[in-house]
């Protein structure tokens, strides 16, 4: 699925970013030495990236938060990053501690990161047949490593994709974890344009075609006891937040609203989704304090 070019489909800063200075360096404890940034310019650059644009990232020009070719969380290692898991196993019904470190081209940890939509690394967890949708940001560390709770109820499979920002360019790993037991895996729901949550309903707005590869735009309108709903509130950043996932590799692109009327609930993205088949599209907003989450199945053609 998404393997994604620097278009507007994960580019996190595309749309509502709500809050100056999204993509300003704030890392944790010393900076990244210059042995680290060295090799991961000619990485970055090996990706996909000209030369050109990795310089003017090093000399403080505006950071474009592009993603790198190929970031869609089926890989654990990209462009010399690598995300490396301290454990791979969860226990089904309870919360399980779970570490993991970004490893740098130079060995290390990578202990320095772009704050990007308010957060230093954004996590989503999803069992492989796309159940259990969690959207995370775990705590890091002054040794590089990133810690969360991650809280499974089914056994099975799950996927762990991490989403963040170093110099400006996105990046996307994903890793493989275990929940042991009985897997008893659930067939996703039929392809429809309407669903409820939290005493919400969503409507999906979508061409009647979708072509994998073309950009097309989507529209989630939101209301309540059948009227639009006017308390649409920013979310990191955003007033919406749309990942899609294809089945049944899960994987990844995080979209964000080119335009956003809170008065009136509606929420407009920008897509381009490059594989044809099935995806599962997991829609976030918040009201009142409260983060809401719906799914939509799709069909890409």
């Amino acid at each position: 699925m998404l393997k994604t070019t620097a278009s507007r489909l994960a580019a996190f800063s595309a749309g509502l970013a709500l809050a100056a200075g999204s993509a300003a360096a704030i890392g944790a404890a010393t900076a990244t030495t210059p042995p680290f940034q060295d090799c991961l310019k000619v990485a970055a650059a090996n990706a996909g990236f000209g030369t050109q644009a990795m310089a003017d990232a090093s000399h403080g020009a505006p950071p474009m938060i592009e993603p790198v070719p190929g970031s869609d969380g089926l890989r654990s290692q990209l462009a010399g990053l690598r995300l490396a898991p301290l454990s791979r196993t969860l226990t089904a019904g309870a919360s399980t501690t779970w570490r993991f470190r970004i490893i740098g081209c130079d060995g290390n940890p990578v202990r320095h990161f772009d704050r990007d939509n308010t957060k230093l690394l954004h996590l989503i967890v999803v069992r492989t047949d796309l159940t259990g949708y969690q959207h995370l940001h775990p705590t890091l560390g002054a040794d590089g490593t990133f810690t969360i709770e991650l809280r499974t109820a089914l056994p099975g499979s799950y996927r762990a994709i991490a989403e963040f920002v170093i110099d400006g360019r996105k990046y996307v790993l994903g890793t493989n974890l275990t929940t042991p037991g009985t897997v008893r895996n659930i067939p996703l729901p039929a392809p429809a344009l309407e669903k409820s949550v939290d005493g919400y309903d969503v409507e999906l707005q979508r061409p009647a075609q979708m072509t994998a590869g073309q950009e097309s735009q989507l529209t989630s309108r939101i209301t309540r006891h059948g009227q639009p709903i006017n308390d649409l509130e920013a979310y990191l950043g955003s007033y919406g937040h749309l990942v899609a996932l294809h089945a049944p590799e899960a994987a990844y692109s995080h979209v964000h609203p080119i335009s956003a009327d809170p008065g009136s609930g509606a929420i407009t993205f920008n897509t381009e989704l490059s594989e044809r088949g099935t995806y599962r599209l997991f829609l976030q907003f918040q009201t009142h304090g409260r983060v809401h989450t719906v799914a939509f199945t799709q069909a890409i053609s």
